[in-house]
């Protein structure tokens, strides 16, 4: 069983936890989809820009909520209540990643990566032009599809990923979105300056472009390899 030694104390504390090493040697290489090579390292490179995009979209939308819904909602309302409405738009993301875990089921993951990716580029257009009570509308739209292109760019991860790898390409993945989230900070600062929310939407709507013409091809490579893919047949009862 392993242990954990306390730096303060030097005291040598075991885990309540069985070790799972043992279960490494078990781990797969292969995916369960196969790429050649040059599409895989493909697919790679477009998660990584698909990681910096998804990040600069998830954090400027998130950190600037309440602000654009003080600036251009425009109903007169106290900062409290400016708060609920940003709570309540945020609750959409939640239940828009409840429902996009029970899609995943019904439609081809790759497909369902790319709708969400549309989806998220037009809610941010839309949120760019939008003013008043129609704003409120558009944030929930684009922040359903900004919270549930998550959990489908984690499920396409696990689907396209060789389980030996899987852990490593996440750690890449959330590295790489976070440290554009701490980007997102600074931009937001720097095209609110020059340009108000008016430059800040419109830039974010250009980096969702790019989400989904990631998404778009990688969509376009997987949808080959999910055709070829022998089907398992289940035996007769």
């Amino acid at each position: 069983m392993p242990a954990v030694i306390c730096i303060a104390t030097g005291i040598v504390y075991p885990l309540l936890v069985p070790d799972d090493s043992h279960k490494n040697a078990g781990r797969t290489s292969a995916a369960e989809v196969v790429f050649v090579p040059w599409v895989a390292a493909t697919i790679f490179a477009l998660f990584i820009m698909i990681a910096v995009s998804a990040g600069l979209v998830f954090h400027i939308a998130t950190i600037a909520l309440p602000k654009i819904v003080d600036e251009r909602v425009a109903l007169g309302v106290s900062l409290v209540q400016i708060g609920g409405i940003a709570t309540l738009i945020l609750m959409c993301g939640a239940i828009a990643q409840l429902c996009i875990g029970r899609l995943v089921d019904k439609f081809p993951l790759h497909l369902l990566f790319a709708a969400v990716a549309v989806l998220q580029f037009l809610g941010v257009v839309w949120v760019a032009y939008a003013t008043g009570p129609v704003l409120i509308v558009a944030l929930s739209v684009a922040v359903a599809a900004i919270y549930a292109q998550v959990t489908v760019n984690d499920l396409v991860i696990a689907r396209y990923t060789a389980d030996a790898w899987r852990a490593r390409v996440y750690a890449v993945r959330y590295f790489v979105t976070f440290l554009a989230s701490g980007a997102a900070v600074s931009l937001i600062a720097l095209l609110y300056g020059r340009g108000g929310f008016d430059l800040v939407l419109s830039t974010t709507a250009v980096i969702a472009l790019g989400f989904v013409v990631g998404t778009a091809a990688i969509a376009m490579l997987v949808h080959g390899a999910e055709k070829e893919r022998p089907r398992v047949v289940a035996p007769a009862e």
